[in-house]
């Protein structure tokens, strides 16, 4: 993966600030933008539907690939080349990497000489999942992303801790990243190959438990400049549930490389009741 060099990105960042909270004054509701993509992509699976319930709280109803709408087209394919698969469970690991990252337009965290801003979207497709109209529960956000876990914990919005290490690839060479979340570890070594691509919006609607027993809706909208395929070989530690669905799966599929562009995730939080 290659880091873009540092763009400073003033313009960018006046324009978050000058995005109207999506709530006003509403604690019910939040707006982060994250802009200037530096290497984004997702992690694409199928879950065994015997070990897909371990991944989501009790009640929940699992939505299986025959029933899911915008997989990526190997995952289609190999649920019609092995219709058993049909009833899996697709499972979603998003990684964004960004220059900065707004709240209500209120700037939280810069790449400045270090790493990009990380954030980690984890997902399993369900049905109304929390009550929420909304094909997703999200099951992880991670960040390392300067003030925004702060952000969210006074705005109920639970998060966890994502580490990713990134190296370069010399001339020849493959490039590596390590992603760490909560009881999984994924190794990558590969490359970007092939021809690029004007990038689409990919958007995608989640239920989410918060803290302090909220409920969430959320709407992820990732809008890269440019996507190239990818090339390479992913390894998977770890022992948590994830970690067992992905090591299961009959497909680990890196998707394109997203770069430029930005993505928005609006929260919107029912009535809750304290603890």
């Amino acid at each position: 993966m290659t880091i873009a060099p540092r763009r400073w990105l003033l313009a960018l960042l006046l324009a978050a600030a000058a995005i109207p909270s999506a709530a006003g004054a509403q604690a019910e509701q939040q707006l982060w933008r994250f802009v200037d993509g530096q290497g984004g992509f997702c992690v694409w699976y199928l879950s065994d539907p015997d070990l897909a319930p371990s991944m989501v709280p009790l009640g929940t109803t699992l939505r299986p690939a025959r029933s899911t709408e915008g997989l990526p087209d190997l995952l289609v394919r190999i649920t019609q080349d092995e219709p058993r698969f049909a009833d899996w469970i697709p499972g979603v690991i998003c990684v964004g990497l960004y220059a900065a990252a707004a709240s209500d337009g209120a700037p939280a965290a810069r790449m400045e000489d270090g790493p990009p801003v990380l954030i980690t979207l984890a997902a399993v497709a369900a049905e109304r999942p929390f009550e929420r109209e909304a094909g997703w529960l999200l099951s992880e956000i991670g960040l390392d992303a300067g003030s925004l876990d702060r952000v969210a914990s006074r705005a109920w919005i639970r998060t966890g801790k994502s580490e990713m290490r990134v190296r370069s690839g010399l001339a020849g060479e493959d490039d590596q990243w390590e992603l760490r979340l909560d009881g999984l570890r994924l190794y990558w070594q590969g490359h970007p190959g092939g021809e690029g691509r004007v990038g689409s919006t990919r958007m995608m609607l989640f239920g989410y438990a918060g803290n302090r027993n909220s409920v969430w809706s959320i709407e992820a909208n990732t809008a890269p400049e440019r996507l190239q395929p990818q090339f390479g070989s992913l390894r998977i530690e770890g022992k948590s549930p994830m970690a067992q669905a992905l090591k299961s799966s009959p497909i680990r599929l890196v998707g394109a490389l997203e770069s430029g562009g930005e993505m928005t995730l609006s929260f919107t939080r029912s009535v809750a009741n304290p603890d």
